[in-house]
């Protein structure tokens, strides 16, 4: 199941994967999934993280629809050289969908305080400019 606010990211992900009929597509914000709690055993969010108004309920909402021994991959820009940081800012300035990057070390606690616990999390430098983060968590269920 793909899910996207866009629905024009909607049609590009219909169009790539339609080899994949089995792969459905909803238009619906991550702060308020349409899935029942512990539904799916691994969410991923790609390249989408510095689009979210509200991160922290992002993510909480995330915990809630994997089921108990479910995962998170997420996969984001990060700010944490200065030139991200630069370019965080200008994104910001000229994009109004470009909500915020955020360093390796606040995803993790925000990851902690959505009752995640970060298991690999690793940066690789793609170009001088950008920095991109990926980050593999499980669901703490108290």
């Amino acid at each position: 199941m793909g899910v996207d606010l866009s629905e024009q990211m909607l049609i590009k992900a219909r169009q790539k994967l339609q080899a994949f009929p089995h792969v459905k597509f909803q238009q619906a914000t991550v702060r308020s999934l349409p899935f029942p709690d512990r539904s799916f055993d691994v969410v991923i969010s790609a390249n989408s993280f510095h689009f979210f108004d509200d991160p922290l309920a992002s993510l909480r909402e995330m915990q809630r629809v994997l089921k108990p021994d479910g995962g998170l991959v997420l996969l984001d820009w990060c700010r944490d050289g200065w030139l991200c940081q630069l370019c965080d800012l200008i994104l910001k300035w000229i994009d109004p969908a470009h909500k915020q990057c955020y360093t390796q070390q606040e995803l993790h606690n925000m990851l902690a305080s959505a009752q995640f616990q970060v298991g690999r999390s690793t940066r690789v430098r793609l170009t001088l400019i950008w920095e991109l983060m990926a980050v593999e968590a499980a669901v703490r269920y108290k």
